[in-house]
């Protein structure tokens, strides 16, 4: 009878090791396909920067890229806008207010988007997030050119599943805000300072997007920050004798 008890003791630890190394094994190989998953989707909307880059300059009409879904979701967010105030030598101010929107793939938590030309990838209760690529901001020796991009589209609309997913931009439209005008006040050269407010609904990035100016090239300084926007300056400690700003807007389609 020692023996029997013996046996089914000894078979009954083997089946609990077994289990244990099966359970533990599992959690880390679905950990490591999570990581994986989020890697790819961050490698592809690398591709969808470049490719939107591509229209912003106007070396192209229309791109498309491909990205595989794996269980997460694809969606045309309209969480974000931006003003722009443009100070000229003689006191005068410039604004320009527009919506910017991002394109956000979301999987376990986590988001990677792509948000008037910058990369980010931001995880949910977490302080974490990056801008992992920067906009087509220049503000350094003088010289101010930014580029923004708005993104429309079916911003009602989440796409989900395992599938792969066709995404296509279109440049649709393309506006320089400033200069207004090519001599006197208004002209590239007259500007004092720039103001650029970032404000945020819904999924705020305005954190990210402090920590990327705050490290960022130039003379760039960050003036005000709240939970859902930031606020940064252009030209605080340089003065600026060249400036451009332009908005590019990039219709988004899918199939």
């Amino acid at each position: 009878m020692s023996d029997v008890v013996g046996f089914v003791l000894m078979f009954g630890i083997i089946l609990t090791s077994v289990g244990l190394v099966a359970t533990f094994g599992l959690s880390e190989l679905e950990s490591f396909n999570e990581n994986q998953q989020l890697n790819n989707a961050e490698r592809t909307f690398d591709l969808i920067t470049r490719s939107f880059t591509e229209l912003e300059e106007s070396q192209a009409t229309t791109r498309t890229d491909a990205i595989d879904l794996s269980g997460g979701s694809l969606t045309l967010s309209p969480s974000s806008s931006a003003t722009v105030n443009v100070t000229a030598d003689s006191g005068k101010t410039y604004t320009e207010s527009f919506p910017l929107n991002a394109l956000v793939y979301e999987s376990n938590d986590v988001r990677i988007g792509y948000e008037s030309g910058a990369l980010f990838r931001v995880q949910e209760r977490s302080d974490a997030g990056l801008i992992t690529s920067g906009p087509g901001f220049v503000c350094s020796d003088g010289t101010a050119i930014l580029s923004f991009v708005t993104l429309e589209g079916d911003t009602e609309r989440q796409i989900g599943g395992e599938g792969t997913l066709r995404v296509t931009g279109r440049l649709a439209d393309q506006t320089l805000l400033y200069p207004v005008s090519s001599s006197g006040t208004g002209n590239a050269s007259t500007v004092d300072t720039i103001e650029v407010e970032l404000t945020f609904s819904g999924e705020s990035r305005a954190r990210e997007w402090a920590n990327y100016f705050e490290n960022a090239d130039g003379d760039w300084t960050v003036t005000g920050e709240s939970d859902t926007s930031v606020t940064v300056q252009c030209g605080a400690s340089t003065d600026l004798d060249s400036v451009y700003i332009r908005r590019s807007i990039i219709s988004i389609a899918y199939s």
